[in-house]
């Protein structure tokens, strides 16, 4: 039953990459300037949450406030690497020529 199932969630995926193989989303749609948006705010709120973090990390002598902080940047690594890697992801799966100007 699940093989059934995977198998056509995996025909959809390829039905809706053949379909969607020459979508081009402009610059000037609203939900590129969402992202547009989103990606200035997460720029901004990581890279202050990374330097809190920096600071915590450089000013305490405690193990466990020293391992939140390593966390804490870590995590704010991540997001913003999928954040701003989230275009070409989505261009790549749905074989858009054209995704917010990417």
């Amino acid at each position: 039953m699940k093989e059934k199932i995977l198998l056509a969630a995996a025909g959809l995926l390829a039905l809706a990459g053949l379909v969607a193989a020459d979508l081009v989303i402009p610059p000037e749609q609203p939900i590129c300037k969402l992202y547009g948006l989103i990606q200035l705010f997460a720029t901004i709120g990581g890279v202050l949450v990374a330097a809190y973090a920096g600071f915590q990390l450089a000013s305490s002598h405690d193990i466990t406030e020293r391992n939140t902080s390593k966390m804490l940047i870590s995590g704010v690594v991540i997001g913003l690497i999928i954040v701003w890697l989230a275009p070409l992801v989505v261009k790549n799966l749905v074989g858009a020529t054209d995704v917010c100007g990417w």
